[in-house]
């Protein structure tokens, strides 16, 4: 033993251990992963690793040759009520269906959902059409599906999940998230170390013993939130200290957790890309240069502030956006969650007649959070750069926690205002379409970003459900937009064009002017259908004419009873380029715009490349450079058409799918034209 704590007490010992670690990730991360199985697999037979259902649709982490993503759609109420009882954890499934491969992202600096299933090492997904049982869990998967399924039955359940479970999918995440607090709805070290102050109190007549039954718990609660890597950073650090004190190490608690942070990347060095992980080792190795003070609010109002200092590069790398007034909120709501939403949660669960008094406490949550994201002067938004340069930033901080000069506080300042400074300097022009999937939408950016129009915004059509179907988590587009644009450093909208009122061009307008601020919105003459009056009624004193600054347009405009007959058609110049934007006007617009100067360098094919559009004499006449089609991959129109892609061929016309590209842009400067497309570029 006494050899034991002098290797673990060497410096040499811990260098080593740091060099193995770094070239351990250094091969695991160039080494390509790739699945066992072909796309052409129909069958799959595995374990059920976890489950979700959400109104009509199952996803499943199922563990076959390898871990793969599963969805499966009910068909009938009786069926979905049928899984909901009897599927568990654990069990075995027999699967028929399709593999795919998860997508990418659709634009730039977004969420990836096929890097997000990568690094947990799925490299498929699987869209079942049958689900047959073929064994049931073992003992503790029952009492984890169980327990899961009880909680669920419950008024609240989305706090009980979150707060018990660290389970946020149906939280509404983003509202807690602006005003940076999170945190407090996902298990972590906060959540462990109640646990253990807790338990400890119930243990404490069996002495030494007392950390093995907490170890044991600990280990049995991370099995019930599924081993995130946040939870196991606060497990292992109990085993860790808990080791330390049986066999008297004499390790410090940072040094136990350094090993701990080693450890766990040793063992899956993908765990560097976790949100989780990143935010709990980065903002829990920060503490370790705080002096503790005897006031709580103090020692609050100290890590709270450290906690949003360390957390800036992590925010503004996956959201674009800080909150400063985070560091405020804290002192609110930490307090609160911990000591009395938290504890409510568990008293509800074993005294169901407390929910008058939960139901309360939510809703004063929900009052105050939803008073806190009212009060926006402390977000900042911050564009994209690539990772690595945030180290400088962190390199500051560092300093400014080991020496305490304030100069190195100061400097990190300066970075993250230089950071946010960057758009403002950049001299090109630039033209984004879109992948909105089977929709439109184009983003106008001039020099400096001092002036940016938005064409349409895309929108899925949702048809009306039965209630049973409906999902309560939902995928806003509107907000991945809002996202992109946030990269790119745009926090506003000069004017807003909604060429027509088809859902598919308008359908996230009201939710993206609800997310970006918007000067102008120009409508097309035709009569406004529901949507549009909706935006009209919102959203009055926006609706006006709109004379740009820095781009040139002629709008065509058409009034007309048909949708597409009356979509505005806009040539926009871009110093001495110039793009046709044909919205989804048919072949008699484009007939009725042949004397016009139309000819143009790029062309936004008209209704996403329907047989309706793209008259011969029409391509002639435009003569583009490029052709863009904006259209959804596998698309129920079965756009674009053939007949339009021979019209473009035969005149010998370069096209692009957003369905096969994802996002195209083209940067404009010094007169000069460049194409780029998300898919050449990820």
């Amino acid at each position: 033993m006494q050899n034991l704590k002098t290797i673990l007490h060497s410096n040499i010992f811990f260098i080593g251990f740091l060099f193995v670690v770094i070239c351990f990730c250094f091969f695991y991360y160039r080494t390509p992963k790739v699945s066992q199985y072909a796309l052409e697999t129909t069958e799959l037979e595995g374990e059920i690793i976890s489950f979700k259902i959400d109104g009509n649709f199952l996803s499943m982490e199922v563990n076959a040759l390898e871990k793969i993503e599963v969805f499966y759609y009910f068909k009938t109420l009786e069926e979905k009520e049928y899984y909901d009882h009897y599927l568990m954890s654990g069990m075995k499934i027999k699967l028929s269906g399709s593999m795919q491969v998860p997508n990418k992202a659709s634009l730039p600096n977004t969420f990836d959902y096929h890097d997000y299933l990568y690094y947990q090492n799925i490299y498929r997904t699987f869209t079942a059409d049958t689900i047959t049982i073929i064994e049931e869990g073992n003992f503790f998967d029952q009492i984890k599906t169980s327990l899961y399924r009880y909680i669920s039955s419950r008024s609240h359940s989305e706090y009980l999940l979150a707060l018990l479970l660290g389970n946020s999918d149906y939280m509404e995440v983003e509202a807690i998230r602006k005003n940076g607090i999170s945190h407090l709805f996902a298990v972590s070290g906060m959540h462990i170390s109640l646990f253990v102050a807790f338990l400890s109190k119930i243990l404490s007549r069996f002495g030494k013993k007392k950390d093995v039954f907490l170890n044991i718990f600990l280990f049995f609660y991370a099995f019930l939130v599924g081993f995130t890597p946040s939870v196991l950073r606060s497990v292992w650090l109990f085993f860790g200290m808990s080791i330390n004190r049986y066999f008297n190490l004499q390790l410090s608690r940072f040094k136990i957790f350094l090993f701990v942070f080693l450890g766990m990347v040793l063992f899956n060095p993908f765990y560097l890309m976790d949100l989780g992980f990143q935010y709990s080792f980065l903002i829990c190795f920060t503490f370790f240069f705080l002096k503790p003070s005897k006031s709580y609010w103090k020692n609050l109002l100290k890590t709270s502030a450290i906690a949003t200092l360390a957390s800036i590069p992590i925010s503004a790398i996956h959201f674009y956006e800080i909150n400063l007034l985070s560091i405020v909120w804290n002192l609110v709501f930490v307090p609160f969650v911990t000591f009395v939403l938290y504890p409510a949660c568990f008293l509800y669960l074993a005294f169901p007649f407390f929910l008058p008094i939960l139901s309360m406490l939510i809703s004063l949550f929900e009052t105050i959070n939803a008073i806190c994201q009212s009060i926006t002067f402390g977000i900042i938004c911050l564009p994209y750069i690539p990772p690595f340069y945030w180290s400088i930033y962190a390199f500051f901080l560092f300093l400014f926690l080991k020496t305490k000069n304030k100069s190195w506080l100061f400097y990190s300042f300066i970075f993250v205002l230089i950071i946010k400074m960057i758009p403002m300097l950049d001299s090109a022009s630039y033209v984004y379409f879109l992948d909105v999937g089977q929709g439109d939408s184009t983003l106008f950016v001039s020099p400096l970003k001092k002036e940016v129009i938005l064409i349409d915004t895309g929108g899925t059509l949702s048809f009306v459900k039965e209630d049973w179907k409906i999902r309560k988590r939902k995928v806003k587009q509107a907000q991945t937009i809002k996202t992109f644009l946030h990269s790119l450093g745009i926090t506003a909208i000069d004017c807003l064009v909604l060429t027509h009122g088809d859902y598919d061009h308008i359908g996230n307008a009201l939710d993206l002017l609800q997310e970006i601020p918007c000067k102008s919105i120009l409508l097309n003459s035709n009569t406004e259908n529901a949507l549009e009056q909706e935006i009209h009624t919102l959203y009055p004193s926006k609706i006006h004419e709109y004379n740009p600054s820095f781009f040139k347009w002629h709008i065509y405009s058409y009034p007309s009873k048909d949708e597409n007959m009356a979509s505005l058609v806009l040539k926009v110049n871009v110093l001495n380029f110039s793009f046709l934007m044909m919205g989804d006007a048919p072949k008699e617009r484009e007939k009725m715009l042949m004397d016009e100067s139309i000819t143009s360098d790029v062309l936004k094919v008209g209704h996403h490349g329907s047989s309706t559009s793209s008259d011969p004499q029409f391509l002639k006449k435009v003569d583009p450079r490029y052709a863009i089609l904006s259209v959804g991959l596998n698309n129920s129109y079965h756009h674009p058409s053939k007949e339009t892609i021979e019209n473009l061929q035969n005149l010998n016309i370069p096209y692009y799918e957003t369905s096969k590209y994802k996002t195209i842009w083209f940067k404009i400067s010094k007169n000069k034209m460049k194409i780029y497309t998300l898919k050449e570029n990820s």
